[in-house]
């Protein structure tokens, strides 16, 4: 169905009636205004500040924080000050991504996130937080709810402001060796998670390499279920196919335009909202006007029509 001029597969429309969606979100979520926050590679790029070490196009992200690591910097300790200065507010997507479930008790949003966005938004719209896990303590992949720290996040501030960070965020190859190698945890949560529910990928660029390794071993059936929302201007649409990945697109007027994502994300959460007296209004609206080529009213009365 198309909403805002995105054409959101009827698979998961349908999984997000079920109460079988789950959002997963990266560094793109909290990335707009008023957050405002780096990407994972600024973010390293911060974190080596004043260390006479850069990080160049072709290094791997995680390795690079691992030799900074090796060299004494206090890496865990930096990010968590940098993701976590005062007067941070969540963006409209955050919000508009928890509003396509019903109550804060249908929240199913995976994030590879460190920041405590997520729970800030469903705090202001449902007036509560849904359970919230964090690595290394993640729940069974097949039946959890609430919001999912699958890589670790920040502590909240103490009485008096001061964050501690844990050593258990996921920043650094060694860090990312133990969550999905040696102990393991990570790889477990997400190989039950992608087996039994529909995902979609929000702001996730899917280039972490052991992540990358993981989407490609996934049986052939685990592959219908999983889609990402990506830019017209990035044409990646390829490389979402090879990771059985469908690619939803947005339109761009250039790559900094997000506008339609956010917009579209909103729509499909009304849409979800909706009661059959919306549906009566709807139709009725559609209906008294002669036809027409508007592409989202068609697929709209095919949708309703279906149920």
């Amino acid at each position: 169905m198309k909403i805002a001029g995105i054409d959101f597969p009827g698979a998961l429309l349908n999984a997000l009636r079920d109460g079988e969606l789950v959002v997963f979100a990266g560094a793109g979520v909290s990335m707009g205004e008023p957050a405002c926050l780096p990407s994972f590679k600024n973010l390293a790029k911060t974190i080596a500040k004043g260390t006479g070490k850069t990080l160049h196009c072709r290094d791997p992200i995680d390795r690079f924080l691992g030799e900074l690591q090796h060299e004494g910097v206090k890496v865990h300790e930096r990010a968590a000050e940098i993701l976590s200065r005062n007067g941070l507010e969540p963006t409209e997507l955050h919000r508009n991504l928890l509003k396509l479930y019903s109550g804060v008790e249908q929240i199913r949003v995976v994030t590879t996130n460190f920041d405590l966005l997520f729970e800030q938004a469903a705090d202001d719209l449902f007036g509560s937080v849904p359970e919230v896990s964090r690595a290394p303590a993640l729940p069974l992949g097949h039946r959890f709810k609430g919001i999912v720290h699958v890589h670790g996040a920040i502590n909240s501030p103490d009485e008096h402001g001061a964050i501690s960070p844990p050593d258990e965020m996921v920043i650094t190859d060694a860090d990312f060796g133990r969550a999905y190698l040696n102990e393991g945890w990570a790889q477990r949560f997400l190989i039950e998670l992608f087996s039994n529910f529909t995902i979609l990928f929000v702001g996730y660029s899917h280039n972490d390499t052991i992540m990358n390794y993981l989407a490609r071993a996934l049986p052939a059936r685990e592959t219908n279920r999983r889609f990402a929302l990506t830019g017209k201007c990035y044409n990646d649409t390829d490389r979402w196919r090879l990771l059985g990945i469908k690619p939803i697109t947005y339109p761009q007027s250039n790559k900094d335009d997000y506008s339609a994502l956010n917009e579209g994300v909103h729509g499909l959460a009304n849409l979800i909202r909706w009661r059959a007296s919306d549906w009566k209004r709807k139709i009725t609206e559609i209906t008294e006007n002669p036809p027409s080529l508007d592409e989202e009213a068609e697929d709209l009365i095919e949708y309703a029509l279906a149920d």
